[in-house]
């Protein structure tokens, strides 16, 4: 259950209601975190949905790999070393015949 940033904001003045609200809503181990931060007078607080922290996991572990896959690049190194790596030149042509392509359409 999602917390509605309008309305759970803490002011001075509406404390009471924001803590209301929270008790009300408050039932898994996050919201009671919420309901906690809620609870103290004066303070904002922003606290995330258990699949709003599964996302930024996520998000941070794609951020820290490299983009390499290693197992990937070791097999092919491998293949090369052994000479078992074969060349497909057509596709390679073609590939580049493609690439030419694109870029004589972006730049005229």
């Amino acid at each position: 259950m999602a917390i509605d940033a309008l309305n759970s904001r803490i002011y001075k003045s509406g404390v009471k209601e924001s803590v209301a609200t929270a008790k009300n809503v408050a039932q898994s181990p996050i919201e009671n975190v919420a309901k906690e931060a809620l609870s103290k007078a004066g303070a904002d607080s922003v606290v995330l949905t258990s699949n709003a922290q599964i996302l930024t996991k996520g998000t941070q572990k794609a951020k820290d790999a490299s983009g390499i896959d290693l197992t990937k690049v070791e097999k092919l190194k491998n293949a090369i070393k052994d000479g078992s790596y074969k060349i497909d030149y057509e596709s390679v042509a073609n590939k580049l015949i493609d690439s030419e392509d694109e870029l004589s359409s972006i730049f005229g």
